[in-house]
């Protein structure tokens, strides 16, 4: 009798099987990785946001030739303008009240010469990170760095 499967260009179940379960190994792997890398940018996209509407007041105080004060509110996770404009935060960060005084009302100042003062403010994403939000004395310009 003879084999006519014996010269056949097929795969076998086993190494078939073998194939997927190094393709599930590798899935395995990397899903945890690429949620917590999307996690970090959702995080520094809503952080730049925040110093984008910082930036932003900096400059129609300069163009606008006023003072403008943007002030905290814990509660109600916005920042307040005093021409009573709001910014809510984005939902993928929180303010973090805890080096404040609860009598402190922190505000962030800006001058029409273009300078601006202003307290240093952490921000709390998902899975601890934080982000502190400060506003540059000298050049008024708005920063921030991821802790």
């Amino acid at each position: 009798m003879i084999n006519k499967y014996r010269n056949s260009k097929a795969f076998t179940l086993i190494e078939l099987l073998i194939v997927l379960v190094i393709i599930t190994i590798g899935a395995v792997i990397s899903v945890p990785r690429i949620t917590t890398g999307i996690d970090a940018a959702k995080f520094r996209n809503a952080v730049s946001d925040v110093v984008t509407y910082l930036r932003n007041a900096h400059l129609d105080a300069i163009v606008e030739k006023k003072e403008i004060i943007v002030s905290v509110d814990y509660k109600e996770n916005v920042l307040r303008r005093n021409d009573d404009q709001l910014f809510n935060i984005p939902p993928d960060i929180i303010l973090d009240p805890s080096l404040t005084d609860d009598n402190q009302i922190v505000k962030f100042v800006f001058y029409n010469n273009g300078r601006g003062t202003g307290p240093k403010v952490e921000f709390v994403g998902n899975n601890e990170r934080k982000a502190t939000v400060y506003v540059d004395m000298i050049s008024g310009f708005a920063k921030y760095d991821l802790n």
